[in-house]
């Protein structure tokens, strides 16, 4: 404080010094002027006082002048760098959050540092080789010759900024005994300024500039600058990283994305022509059997009938599997429609259980239907796919009910809250109340047990139980039944208690499908 308060009183009598000395002057020169005036000598003395007076107070009034616009030019000078600086910052900034990859902004890096320190060269180098290397990842000027090249970590400046952790400036390199004489002998670097780059507070790598455009060496001012670079460049080298990972890891799965389209087209198409090949040998299997069966290309007898029972029966079970495989291949293909017409659910219904009473039989499964007469069960729908639904949950309501046990299916119209698909591509359906049909299939089975339920529906997969094992079945029922139901804009569900029994049911909308409009 007594420094600053001594030299505020002599800048200031500098400043107004000039001002003194004019103003002695112009005394003088009035005291010489009245002399005169009384025709004395002393006037012309004091004339010629005045006179030096006032040329030293010109001199020293220039002098005060120049230092002044010097100090002010350095001062506009340094504001000018400054805000140099902090542009190139900024734009370093701005460049490091843009998204590029980052071999991009590692040049970028590289060029930022040079042009903030006026050096001939900037580069990065990164930790390579499990430590034992230093790897020059970008360069520019002179430096990009040495792009790629690796330098050992004991025995180089890099080296040594990132095993101490600190930051280094030498005016000298050749007399460095840390620095590692590049073979490139093209390459001349004599001066050099290098900062550590810190990722998660470990050193990954270095920031260096070489050479000064000037020729002076690198000094404190600049070496604090590098450093601020390289704390603002580590955030964004990050970020760019795992941007990088997450482009690759998303065109990996793009690729087996194709690939497994490609293997689900050709298993589709593989599986339609399979089952159109397998359907022909055995439509003509199930129809002479049939055929030998009437009795009218000759009497069979009792042990002949039954082998023939057998190969019908089982014929038609493998058709109805072949057909299951034929309709899910074209589900999974796009190429399944639906014929839609006005159907009397209750005929499709009543049609569904006679079809499948022959099951029921063999294990004294009694059936009872529940219909509303209030009101018609009439929807707009493709009745031979809501009677294959209905044929598939009570073929499994009965094939996992042990014999005597009962089965019952219900019909009821409501009105329910169903998914309709939205207007706007790209967003989900919505849930709008419409009138539907609900119908539902209940047993008094095995049950299924809670962590199964989220196996139903799904294709070839059964749930797991000893009862269950005993079962035939490909598991392609549910999953067919779930999207019939879907393509009708329809929902299916099932409850159940273990030991005592499930309950499957679906709804359909009554005036049919719903499609996205194009608009």
């Amino acid at each position: 404080m007594t420094t600053q308060s001594a030299k505020r009183p002599s800048l200031r009598l500098r400043l107004h010094a000039p001002k003194a000395i004019s103003a002695l002057a112009l005394v003088i020169a009035w005291f010489g002027i009245y002399f005169a005036y009384r025709d004395r000598w002393t006037g012309a003395l004091l004339a010629l006082i005045a006179s030096v007076l006032a040329f030293v107070a010109l001199r020293r009034g220039e002098s005060l002048a120049a230092q002044h616009s010097e100090t002010l030019r350095r001062a506009l000078e340094a504001s000018a760098a400054r805000n140099r600086e902090l542009e190139r910052l900024r734009h370093l900034a701005a460049t490091l959050l843009s998204g590029r990859d980052v071999v991009e902004l590692q040049q970028e890096v590289a060029r930022a540092a040079a042009d903030l320190l006026e050096a001939e060269s900037g580069g990065v180098a990164m930790v390579a080789e499990e430590g034992r290397f230093m790897k020059v990842v970008a360069a520019t000027g002179p430096l990009t010759e040495s792009l790629g090249l690796l330098l050992p970590m004991d025995g180089s400046l890099l080296g040594w900024v990132v095993a101490h952790d600190k930051p280094l400036v030498s005016a000298d390199m050749d007399a460095d005994a840390r620095n590692f004489q590049l073979p490139a002998a093209a390459i001349e670097l004599r001066t050099t300024a290098i900062a550590p780059l810190r990722s998660a507070g470990i050193v990954v790598g270095a920031v260096a500039v070489y050479n000064r455009h000037d020729g002076r060496p690198f000094s404190e001012h600049d070496l604090q600058l590098l450093q601020i670079l390289g704390d603002q460049v580590v955030v964004g080298l990050d970020r760019a990283m795992v941007l990088d990972e997450s482009r690759r890891n998303e065109r990996a799965l793009a690729a087996k994305n194709v690939e497994l389209e490609r293997a689900t087209r050709l298993k589709s198409e593989f599986l339609a022509n399979m089952s159109h090949e397998l359907r022909t040998p055995l439509n003509a299997i199930i129809g002479f059997s049939d055929l030998l069966l009437t009795g009218d290309v000759g009497a069979l007898s009792e042990i002949h009938r039954d082998f023939l029972e057998s190969v019908l029966r089982n014929g038609r079970h493998l058709l109805a599997l072949i057909n299951n495989v034929l309709d899910l291949s074209k589900i999974e293909a796009g190429q399944m429609t639906l014929s839609l017409s006005l159907t009397d659910l209750r005929e499709t219904i009543l049609g569904a259980v006679a079809d499948t009473a022959s099951l029921r039989a063999a294990k004294r499964q009694p059936c009872t239907v529940h219909l509303d007469e209030s009101e018609p069960l009439v929807v707009l729908a493709d009745a031979f796919r809501i009677r294959q639904v209905l044929f598939n949950l009570l073929a499994n309501a009965s094939k996992f009910t042990p014999d005597g046990g009962t089965i019952s299916l219900t019909g009821v119209r409501s009105r329910t809250p169903l998914p309709v698909p939205s207007d706007r591509s790209g967003e989900g359906p919505r849930l709008v109340s419409r009138d539907a049909v609900w119908i539902s299939v209940v047993d008094t089975g095995i049950g299924i047990k809670a962590e199964d339920m989220s196996k139903l529906f799904n294709e070839f997969s059964q749930v797991d139980s000893a009862f269950n094992r005993q079962q035939q079945g490909t598991g392609l029922g549910l999953a067919l039944c779930k999207n019939f139901v879907e393509m009708h804009g329809g929902t299916i569900g099932a409850e159940s208690v273990v030991g005592a029994g499930s309950s499957f049911w679906f709804i359909l909308p009554v005036d049919g499908p719903i499609r996205r409009s194009l608009g």
